[in-house]
Parts: C-alpha cells; sequence; structure tokens
C-alpha cells in the first residue's frame, strides 16, 4: 500500500513539475515541442529512475514507471498549454 502511494506522489510530482518546466523554460525550443518529445521524456526518466528503483527498498519498477508516465504526461500537457498561450503567456 505505501508503495502505491509513493508511485502516485511521484507521478504526481514529476508531472505538475514537468509540466510548469515545459511551460517556463522550454516555450520556445522546437525540439521539446515536436510529437516524439512526450516519449522520449518519459522514457528517459524510467531509465534514470531505474537504478534508483532496485537500490531502494520502498521504491519499486512500479514507482519508476508511474515516474517516467508523469514526466511523459507533463511534456504533453505543456505542450498543449504552450500552444493554447499567446507569447507572453496569456490565453487566447
Amino acid at each position: 500500500m505505501i508503495e502505491l502511494l509513493v508511485a502516485g506522489g511521484a507521478a504526481y510530482g514529476a508531472y505538475k513539475y514537468t509540466k510548469k518546466f515545459v511551460v517556463k523554460k522550454l516555450r520556445f525550443v522546437p525540439k521539446a515541442r515536436r510529437g516524439a518529445a512526450p516519449w522520449l521524456a518519459g522514457a528517459g526518466a524510467l531509465i534514470l529512475a531505474a537504478p534508483l528503483a532496485a537500490a531502494l527498498p520502498l521504491i519499486s519498477g512500479i514507482t519508476a514507471a508511474a515516474f517516467g508516465a508523469g514526466v511523459a504526461g507533463g511534456v504533453a500537457s505543456g505542450n498543449k498549454e504552450v500552444e493554447s498561450t499567446n507569447i507572453w503567456g496569456d490565453r487566447r
């Protein structure tokens, strides 16, 4: 049960942080706005979290997968938000 809470928290935190990062910092980076960016970011996050999941007992493979999915969702959602705002960040 605790592992699921940790996985949910990791996914939520990764989603919120990544979405904010994409909207604030990667607004004008064309490579970050292409279609494969969420998949690449999610896979990279999963690869980086996998050794940590193997080393710590409370963090499992499910947590690493949830973290990768949260990052991928944050990138996709951040890209949608950037598309729906103008250059100054105001809604259209």
